[in-house]
């Protein structure tokens, strides 16, 4: 099977990604409950917080331009989130894929899944997928290591003073950091991480050591309320309550059972399927570096699955967590494979997976079910939605349209199955 381009394609996809998610940010903006806009209201304003900074940003950009905190919140979401797109455009404009990246590369737990599922959209995580996107490009040969090394050194603790559990996920900038600089013995990688990830681990300790008070707490939600009448609430709301000192355990897993274990379970494992298969299959091109020459390929990358295990035990939402971890090993493996560090063999032995995967009869289906088919739900107690593509358009269209769904011919068995399972 030949690799394909895919830039035609792929730019459409990106573009429908570009324009839903501006428009489901525009509808979610003036929501009162909505918590993808709760995160951005935290502040400075009561005292030093965790997530304080993103707020004060917004606080900036609402009195610098005389509009509302919320209209301001918009406005940084949507350029962060279409910045992120047109660099991923960008940077995948020149590949071909073979048939298991390109089931990689459009599985619904990546680009997609925002907008499928929009109480996603708008977090603080779409900053940091900028920020690692960022780190990528600067890692190309036609930058020097001193501009990645300075951009982690500068820039990172900010990302921590927006969402600190960005620090779950430097192990991935600390690949990227090993590549670039070539370090190849264990010193000589200590000596550089360490300096520069230095104002990142001082920030962290900084974040964990001095947290918000519940006195510093009522002051930050009165100036909201104050100044932009604007309450606190779920993550303003649960900052001085659901804290990042392993207390949340029993709020996690309260609800939790067997079923929604294994639901998420097979969420990974189907969803991950593509990228595990690509990167068990494959290996390190040389022996240049600490980690090509002490670790194989997937090992690498089940490494840096484990940080995320914090995640899962002491955050309540799995949908995102299990995003976050894709969107950071997707990325990571098309930059090693886009500069030729890894090979870049076709996962497939079975000749009756062959046979399946070139008959178009077969394939476009099978594609269409698994990429644009399903999607997980947000919360770990959440069910698997279904008809992700088609119930973003059918949703955006009711909005749009100003209808409230098909509401003709109730009777028909086809109208009847389409409320109960598609609406």
């Amino acid at each position: 099977m030949n690799n394909i381009d895919l830039k035609n394609k792929f730019s459409i996809y990106i573009l429908f990604s570009i324009f839903f998610s501006v428009f489901y940010l525009y509808i979610k903006h003036d929501i009162s409950n909505d918590s993808s806009i709760s995160e951005w209201l935290i502040n400075y304003h009561g005292g030093f917080t965790r997530r304080g900074l993103g707020g004060e940003i917004n606080i900036f950009l609402s009195n610098i331009f005389n509009i509302s905190l919320r209209q301001s919140i918009f406005f940084l979401q949507s350029i962060i989130h279409v910045s992120y797109l047109i660099i991923i455009l960008k940077y995948f404009k020149d590949l071909k894929f073979n048939i298991i990246q390109i089931f990689a590369l459009f599985t619904p737990i990546f680009i997609l899944y925002p907008i499928a599922e929009i109480e996603v959209l708008g977090r603080k995580e779409m900053l940091l997928f900028l920020f690692f996107i960022g780190s990528i490009v600067l890692s190309e040969k036609r930058y020097s290591a001193t501009i990645l090394n300075n951009y982690v050194f500068f820039l990172f603790p900010l990302v921590c003073l927006v969402w600190e559990e960005a620090v779950l996920f430097a192990p991935y900038l600390a690949v990227l950091i090993v590549f670039k600089n070539n370090l190849n013995t264990f010193k000589k990688l200590l000596y550089k991480l360490l300096i520069i990830f230095g104002p990142s681990i001082i920030t962290f300790l900084i974040i964990f050591l001095f947290p918000l008070s519940k006195e510093g707490h009522v002051s930050m939600c009165g100036y909201l309320t104050n100044v932009f009448g604007e309450r606190c609430y779920m993550s303003a709301s649960l900052l001085v309550t659901s804290t990042i000192y392993f207390d949340t355990f029993d709020v996690v897993h309260g609800k939790a059972s067997i079923e929604h274990y294994f639901r998420f379970l097979m969420i990974f494992l189907i969803g991950f399927l593509p990228l595990n298969l690509l990167i068990t299959k494959n290996s390190f091109k040389q022996n240049s570096n600490f980690i090509n020459k002490n670790f194989k390929l997937h090992t690498v990358f089940f490494i840096l699955y484990s940080p995320s295990i914090l995640l899962f035990i002491f955050g309540y939402d799995w949908g995102r967590w299990i995003n976050i971890t894709y969107t950071f090993s997707i990325l990571l493996y098309f930059f090693l494979l886009k500069n030729e560090l890894i090979t870049n063999k076709l996962p497939i032995n079975s000749n009756f997976t062959k046979k399946i995967l070139s008959n178009k009869k077969y394939l476009i289906p099978l594609f269409f079910i698994f990429a644009f088919g399903w999607n997980p739900k947000t919360v770990i107690t959440g069910d698997i939605s279904t008809n992700s593509l088609y119930k973003i358009v059918y949703n955006s269209s009711k909005k749009i349209f100003n209808h409230d769904g098909i509401r003709i011919l109730q009777g028909n068995p086809i109208i009847k199955f389409h409320k109960l399972y598609i609406e």
